[in-house]
């Protein structure tokens, strides 16, 4: 471990609060050895999800230790990790992701925005390994495999997963913001299509042709 991935070595002793049983160590390990997926760029993100919490650790009087933000610089390393190793670009930015995004809190008041919003983070193709990763998590820190807040956010993506969630799935392209518009190609056409996108992840039924080109002379 010391020439793989030495950052590791620092988990170890790192004592952690609430549900947590193991240091942040030995809750990498068996967080790892918890999940179910086989894939082994999923399972170096689960090993790796906690890289950064030696590095954010504060001492936060009655709460003990606190590790805010430990995602957002622990994705940098673990990317860094994996580049490191050699993996393919692609599974360095999933590798990224999943780290960055695993922290992810579900509550059932969210909204389906909300939710069309996390599929859009995470990635659809990245939807099932980041589920994986969290069962791994939760194992690994003494909980069971599920809860019913992750059950019911599961149901809740299967019912949007089919949804525009990407500028793809949007019902014009550039080259009907360009002739519409009468513009060139430019950033402006990429910012118009965000703009409408956004409006579209609020409310799907917005996605029709006819509706969103009456939309671009508005947004002109």
């Amino acid at each position: 471990m010391e020439f793989v991935i030495p950052e590791l070595l620092s988990t170890k002793a790192i004592k952690q609060g609430g549900h947590h049983i193991y240091d942040v160590f030995t809750h990498s390990l068996e967080a790892l050895r918890a999940c179910p997926s086989s894939d082994p760029v999923v399972r170096l993100a689960t090993l790796l999800h906690d890289i950064d919490k030696p590095a954010v650790a504060k001492a936060e009087g009655v709460r003990g230790v606190t590790f805010y933000n430990h995602e957002v610089s622990g994705a940098r390393t673990a990317k860094r990790v994996a580049e490191r190793l050699k993996l393919p670009k692609k599974d360095q930015d999933r590798v990224f992701t999943l780290v960055r995004w695993h922290m992810f809190v579900y509550e059932s008041k969210m909204t389906d925005a909300s939710i069309r919003r996390f599929i859009r983070r995470v990635g659809k193709e990245n939807i099932h390994d980041m589920m994986a990763l969290r069962i791994g998590d939760r194992v690994g820190g003494g909980s069971k495999a599920t809860s019913w807040r992750l059950t019911e956010l599961q149901k809740r993506i299967g019912e949007q997963f089919y949804e525009p969630l990407s500028l793809k799935d949007l019902a014009i392209d550039g080259a009907d913001v360009m002739q519409t518009l009468n513009i060139k190609p430019s950033r402006k056409v990429g910012e118009i299509l965000n703009t409408l996108f956004e409006e579209i992840l609020d409310d799907p039924k917005k996605n029709v042709k006819d509706e969103l080109i009456k939309r671009l002379k508005e947004l002109d």
